[in-house]
């Protein structure tokens, strides 16, 4: 079973379609189970709304998000978006050990925490938090309280760290046929593509210029044009680099260094194959 599923830790709802989307829905396509962990209720982000419409809209828009992407299952944390950076570490960190032993994903797909160029904080500690749940989530003495539940000490098999400048990229996933479908599911998040792009809208204020296509997108809520643009142009530009129509590119880890000797000297639990990744050598 845990070989079968993928969990996907988001800071915010909309950052599995914006970050991931395409390789969240092969793995809903290939079988997988796919659950998303939301830790933040984004209640800040949209533009003219109240915090609590904002929050109600926010989890409706993404609710039918993860279903274009195929997503099986959302765990909500509820933490006060735009605010992690005041919330301490090792309670954070405690959240993420207990789901990764309820739920032993043989996959995880989170934010690198070593990435540069991050500056929404929420990303960094969650980034860090879920790197430091990895191993801590294999000790026998942190966190007795989840064995006395019945969890066990539990190891994800494989990282998968996106990031809004990857660095140290070794999976490059050839996305052409899910492209529309990502594109699907960020559109999906109206109000939090809204507010992004009212940002924009606002630093060209500052400039002095403006740009008809954003002002209307901001107004009207018709953000596809824009998205499409965004995702498939950085999705060609990466996929033309490896021969491919769209791409999207991850640093995934599962035995760094010792990775060709677990392949050679291990053998299979039970009799089962073998479940080796193609991008692994």
């Amino acid at each position: 079973m845990a070989r079968k599923t993928v969990m996907v830790i988001c800071p915010h709802a909309d950052d599995a379609a914006a970050f991931c989307g395409g390789q969240v829905i092969l793995f809903a396509q290939e079988g997988w189970r796919v659950i998303m962990v939301r830790v933040t209720d984004d209640y800040t982000d949209s533009v003219g709304l109240s915090a609590e419409e904002t929050r109600r809209i926010n989890t409706e828009q993404m609710h039918a998000a993860a279903r274009i992407m195929g997503i099986a299952e959302i765990v909500e944390l509820n933490y006060p978006t735009d605010s992690l950076a005041g919330v301490p570490h090792n309670a954070l960190r405690e959240r993420f050990i207990y789901l990764l032993r309820r739920h032993q994903p043989y996959a995880v797909m989170t934010f690198d925490a070593y990435a540069s160029h991050e500056g929404n904080r929420d990303h960094v500690v969650v980034a860090q938090a879920v790197e430091e749940a990895f191993w801590t989530a294999t000790f026998d003495k942190h966190h007795p309280e989840h064995l006395a539940e019945g969890l066990r000490p539990f190891s994800v098999c494989e990282r998968w760290y996106y990031a809004r400048v990857p660095q140290h990229s070794n999976a490059i996933i050839d996305i052409s046929e899910v492209i529309d479908l990502r594109i699907d599911a960020l559109a999906a998040h109206v109000e939090m593509m809204r507010n992004t792009i009212n940002q924009t809208r606002l630093q060209l204020q500052t400039w002095g210029r403006r740009v008809p296509m954003i002002d209307d997108a901001v107004a009207t809520g018709n953000i596809r044009p824009l998205l499409d643009m965004a995702i498939r142009g950085a999705a060609a530009q990466l996929g033309q680099k490896h021969g491919l129509a769209y791409a999207e590119e991850y640093r995934v880890e599962r035995f760094g260094g010792l990775e060709r000797f677990f392949q050679e000297a291990s053998v299979p639990l039970n009799n089962e194959a073998m479940f080796m990744r193609s991008f692994f050598k």
